[in-house]
């Protein structure tokens, strides 16, 4: 038999791994058959040109994965690979090819109502942590429960990450959950009764109105403006409604993108002091910015609830966040998760510990940072000449409609032109007739800037013709 001699350059990784997969490779193939034996490790180390532990490393990565076997005095042989033998009972129809991970959307439409990060290179990101994760041991141990509060090691991760913004929390107050979404329903369902009241911005995202609807609670809209939510008409919404609980985006708010300068942040905590409010914190969009006021939970730690999460600044898909709360409330929210999900996955939460120890984390948002500057310098351009609310960190702007547009007028007949957005509607807490003409535009869906910048030079477009005229049934 011909002496097999893999081309290790085709696969990806350290020699060792790429001498790994490439054995699992030719297996799968029929080029290694069962009971094949392989070239001896000197004899291989020669015609490749690596040192022998180079290759008896890849041996043995490639026998713990359950393919090889080694026989003293006889070499290593091909395993039976019939998907129950060997140590890992792999089945074959997982282990082979099933062809590129599809991206999720609608043909012929550009998606723009998102906001979720992206980058050109986020393939590769990816590709080589789970490279990575794959080389360590007790990877089964991923599979199992994890405990309801999060492994020790990932809320100190966490809790480390949470320490870039300027806020000081332990391990200890650290809440693991998938994402904010579910953070916020944690909380809404730990902090109020039914039909209570929470006091909200007077534009709020999505997610907070479907949290509300499920417990359910009532949502009472807080005026804002240029700087985020009114101290005054918060201290007039608390003596109104007796509310105990108040939920603020105070940095890149959604969908308006305004700043809660450091002196707002203050009278807003003065407010909830006086009135006893409990603040919850949603800063899922803080990671963005570099030069940034203290988060309301460092300036009032005693009664904020601090909610983010890794969606916005390094994934949305893994589905991981946080809750940093006062010691007092952390197990009241253990109870609330525990009826939901018991636990969260560890897989999710290991690769984004994984991300934040070994510096992946803070390039991701250096990268996002850099990214969102360009697009919304794309957008500034594009839409030159009206009136545009945006941030360099943000990953959306906010647009006004000239007349005669209304936002969900305009918003369906963007879908006409190929590019999906969201009507300023999605975030009021009301129906009312005659909402404002403004929309959220999301710049960052997709890793082409070029097929966001079509999207954009489409809604001018659209802008410039005028809503398509109305004719009358006779």
């Amino acid at each position: 038999m011909t002496m097999w001699i893999p081309n290790l350059e085709a696969f990806p990784g350290p020699r060792y791994q790429a001498l790994a997969t490439a054995i699992e490779t030719a297996i799968q193939t029929g080029e290694l058959p069962v009971g094949a034996k392989l070239p001896p490790q000197r004899n291989l180390a020669w015609k490749l040109g690596v040192t022998v532990g180079t290759v008896s490393r890849g041996y043995m990565l490639a026998e713990q994965k359950g393919l090889l076997s080694g026989e003293v005095g006889r070499g290593t042989f091909v395993k039976p690979y019939d998907g129950l033998s060997g140590n890992t009972g792999f089945r074959s129809e997982i282990v082979a090819p099933l062809g590129e991970i599809p991206r999720l959307g609608t043909p012929g439409v550009i998606e723009l109502s998102r906001n979720e990060p992206s980058l050109p290179d986020f393939e590769d990101i990816m590709r080589s942590s789970l490279q990575r994760l794959s080389m360590r041991g007790g990877l089964q141990n991923l599979l199992g429960y994890s405990r309801t509060l999060g492994d020790p090691a990932h809320r100190a991760a966490a809790a480390a990450w949470i320490g870039r913004v300027g806020l000081s929390v332990t391990p200890e107050q650290v809440i693991a959950t998938a994402g904010a979404q579910q953070a916020l329903a944690i909380v809404m369902t730990a902090m109020t009764m039914p039909n209570e009241v929470m006091l909200v911005e007077s534009l709020t995202y999505g997610g907070v109105h479907e949290n509300a609807q499920q417990r359910p609670i009532r949502l009472e809209a807080v005026a804002m403006d240029d700087e985020g939510m009114r101290p005054d008409a918060l201290a007039e919404a608390a003596r109104r409604t007796g509310s105990r609980l108040v939920l603020i985006q105070p940095t890149i708010h959604n969908p308006t993108t305004v700043m809660m300068t450091a002196e707002r942040r203050a009278a807003i905590i003065a407010v909830a002091r006086k009135h006893d409010l409990t603040i919850i914190e949603d800063d899922v969009y803080g990671f963005l910015m570099q030069d940034r006021p203290l988060p309301i939970a460092a300036l009032a730690p005693e009664r904020t609830i601090y909610i983010t999460s890794a969606s916005k600044c390094m994934a949305p898909g893994l589905r991981v966040g946080w809750i940093a709360a006062p010691p007092v409330l952390v197990e009241r929210f253990a109870d609330a998760l525990h009826a939901v999900a018991v636990n969260n996955p560890r897989l999710n939460q290991e690769i984004v510990r994984q991300w934040i120890e070994d510096g992946t984390a803070d390039m991701l948002v250096n990268r996002l940072r850099e990214e969102a500057a360009i697009r919304n310098a794309i957008a500034a351009e594009v839409f030159d000449g009206l009136t545009m609310r945006s941030h360099p960190a943000s990953l959306h702007c906010y647009l006004e409609l000239p007349n005669p547009w209304r936002p969900n007028e305009f918003t369906n007949q963007a879908l006409g032109q190929g590019v999906r957005i969201a009507s300023c509607t999605s975030f009021l807490l009301d129906s009312r007739p005659n909402p404002p003409p403004w929309v959220r535009v999301s710049l960052a869906p997709s890793p082409d800037r070029s097929e966001v910048a079509d999207g954009l030079r489409r809604l001018r477009s659209l802008i410039e013709r005028g809503p398509e005229a109305r004719h009358a049934v006779v």
